[in-house]
């Protein structure tokens, strides 16, 4: 499930309509659409914050995947901030080591932030691909 559909099932197990959120967002019913259908698919920070305030949802939840990521799955580094901002906020360590918050950040900052949070990520794990291939325990 991508956040254009999250947002649309939120939106309706909240009991609100597509006009009620649109005129809370300060954005046209069309474009509420758009988001929902993902037709845009790089939905503003700012944007997804005022939804996780009307919708009453964290965004966490708005932009989880459900599915199990695997390496194919992570991209080799991030474009946008909607895809930095989602792969932030699925790892819970982050929030619990502190140190940043995501809601003073601006779009280039959170797609700085999560390219290095990926290539430490990357690092940690040749390091450990290699010593289990040498053999090696510490």
């Amino acid at each position: 499930m991508n956040i254009g559909e999250r947002i649309k099932q939120i939106r309706q197990e909240r009991g609100f309509s597509a006009e009620e959120v649109a005129k809370r967002l300060g954005v046209s019913v069309s474009t509420l659409y758009r988001y929902e259908n993902s037709s845009i698919s790089k939905i503003p920070v700012a944007v997804i914050d005022k939804l996780c305030e009307i919708l009453g949802t964290s965004a966490n939840k708005l932009m989880k995947n459900d599915e199990s990521a695997t390496k194919e799955d992570l991209p080799d580094s991030f474009a946008n901030a909607a895809e930095a901002m989602a792969f932030i906020l699925k790892m819970p360590v982050l929030a619990a080591y502190g140190g940043y918050d995501i809601n003073s950040m601006d779009e280039e900052t959170i797609i700085r932030f999560a390219n290095e949070i990926l290539e430490q990520l990357k690092l940690v794990s040749y390091k450990y691909q290699l010593e289990m291939q040498r053999g090696e325990k510490k």
